[in-house]
C-alpha cells in the first residue's frame, strides 16, 4: 500500500500529539536532506536534525506535547496545505499557547522537502512574557 503526501504529514502531526521525542524522530523519519522548515517568528531550520533540534528545545522551554487540530487539507501534486490550530502543552498536560496556522509542505519521493508555516507570531512574544513571568 502506498504512503500518500498526506499521511506522511498526519503521521508527523501524530508524533507532535505524542511528545517532543516522538516529534524529533517523526521529523527526523519524514524530512529530506534539504528540507528547509520556515515559520513565522522563528529561526528556519534546514535538514531533519535541525529540525528535531528544534522540537527538542521545546522542552527547554517548557513544553511537551503540540496538539494539531486539523480544520482544512488539501492537495495538489506534491503540495500539501493544512488550515489547522496547534495546542502547546506543558509537562503537567496544562494548555499554554493556542496557534492558528496555514502551511505548506512540499514533497520529494514521498518526504517533506519543504514546509512554510504562517501564524501570527505574536503568539511567541506572548510565551516569551509569559516565561519571564515566571
Amino acid at each position: 500500500m502506498t504512503t500518500s503526501n498526506e499521511d506522511v504529514l498526519r503521521k508527523v502531526f501524530a508524533a507532535w500529539e505524542e511528545g517532543v521525542e516522538q516529534s524529533a524522530s517523526a521529523m527526523r523519519e519524514a524530512f529530506t536532506a534539504d528540507c528547509v522548515w520556515e515559520q513565522s517568528g522563528i529561526p528556519s531550520t534546514t535538514g531533519p536534525d535541525e529540525a528535531a533540534d528544534l522540537i527538542l528545545g521545546m522542552s527547554a522551554g517548557g513544553f511537551s506535547r503540540i496538539g494539531v487540530e486539523v480544520r482544512n487539507l488539501a492537495s495538489s501534486g506534491d503540495v500539501v496545505f493544512t488550515e489547522r490550530v496547534d495546542r502547546m502543552y506543558d509537562a503537567d498536560g496544562r494548555l499554554v499557547a493556542t496557534f492558528p496556522v496555514v502551511g505548506v509542505t512540499e514533497f520529494r519521493d514521498g518526504r517533506i522537502s519543504g514546509w512554510r508555516e504562517y501564524l501570527d507570531s505574536a503568539h511567541y512574544a506572548q510565551l516569551a512574557g509569559d516565561a519571564s513571568s515566571s
